[in-house]
């Protein structure tokens, strides 16, 4: 039997189900001396088999070298297992992992490791109401499910686990089609964003040369370098312009303090040998001013970590230019 998909995995560490790349965020929170890798079993309280969990202690890299985290499943599962059956819904039905009209968008999402359909980019200011709404999304075990004895459509069921408010997850989704669809592929992925409905997704995540903010107040990334630490703040400056006007980000340490999300980014931060930084920020706001040298320049603010993804490329001897591609990325 082909190993089930597995989107989340419950954690005996930390005592819940959590997808792969809150395990990450909660792993790097962890004081680097006391780290040790989780262990992980299937969230189906039924099933209950040993889950790998694979790349989640590393730092995610950029572009080519992105390595994808993610479950995997060395041993059988029991047949009434709640992702044995997901597994076979999107393998039967790849309408579970539509985001509406994306009739071909299905049948791609099954060539990466998660799948996300659905995005809700609200940003809640309590990051204690962030944590129990997670905890309230993954930990329900679908076989105490009554929607299932109501006839209700198996997207509808499933949705609890491809639907995320978590910037980095969508994001690393986001890398790993970057790798892994054709450029067709990669067009026709669509994304239902709460409040707003469906758009494709290349439209929602957007580089920061084609305008700030994008159409849809989404997602904008672009790559560049770090000029200063703050203490735990920081102020990051991005290669390329938009309207022809230099742009930056300042973060401050109150945002970073936030969440254990700020945990992770200092340790990519705090890297050396990086060649650049890629940030994806979602809905910053912006704001113009003339700095000292009579120019106008773009400053970015967010107010949540949560509105922050972030990837770096270390430097390397090797690493074919034509690899960095045309999103603005250069040596720092």
């Amino acid at each position: 039997m082909k190993a089930p998909k597995v989107l989340f995995a419950y954690c005996k560490e930390l005592g819940r189900s959590l997808s792969i790349s809150e395990a990450r965020a909660e792993y790097f929170a962890i004081d680097q001396e006391k780290r040790k890798r989780f262990s992980f079993s299937c969230s189906d309280q039924s099933c209950g088999v040993l889950i790998s969990g694979v790349n989640y202690h590393v730092k995610a890299e950029d572009g080519v070298k992105f390595r994808e985290a993610h479950y995997r499943s060395p041993h059988p599962h029991n047949p009434a297992c709640e992702w044995v059956q997901f597994t076979d819904d999107v393998g039967q039905n790849e309408s579970v992992l539509k985001s509406g009209n994306d009739h071909q968008g299905g049948k791609a999402r099954l060539k990466l490791s998660d799948y996300i359909n659905s995005f809700d980019p609200l940003i809640e200011s309590s990051d204690s109401k962030e944590s129990s709404d997670t905890k309230q999304s993954t930990s329900v075990n679908l076989s105490n499910d009554s929607s299932r004895n109501v006839g209700s459509s198996a997207n509808r069921r499933w949705n609890r686990y491809t639907r995320t408010n978590q910037l980095q997850r969508l994001i690393d989704s986001w890398q790993e089609t970057k790798k892994k669809l054709s450029f067709d592929e990669q067009m026709a992925l669509t994304l239902n964003i709460v409040n707003l409905g469906e758009v494709y997704q290349h439209r929602y995540i957007t580089h920061i040369n084609k305008g700030i903010p994008n159409e849809y107040h989404g997602v904008i990334y672009g790559g560049g370098r770090l000029v200063k630490r703050y203490g735990r703040g920081f102020l990051f400056q991005f290669f390329d312009k938009c309207d022809n006007k230099p742009i930056s980000i300042y973060v401050n340490k109150d945002v970073m303090n936030k969440g254990k999300f700020g945990h992770y980014v200092d340790e990519i931060l705090s890297m050396d040998n990086v060649r650049y930084f890629q940030l994806f920020l979602l809905n910053p706001t912006r704001t113009e001013r003339v700095n000292n040298k009579k120019q106008t320049v773009v400053e970015l603010e967010i107010t949540h970590l949560r509105q922050l993804a972030i990837y770096y490329e270390l430097n390397s001897n090797t690493l074919d230019e034509s690899s960095i591609g045309n999103d603005g990325c250069k040596p720092i």
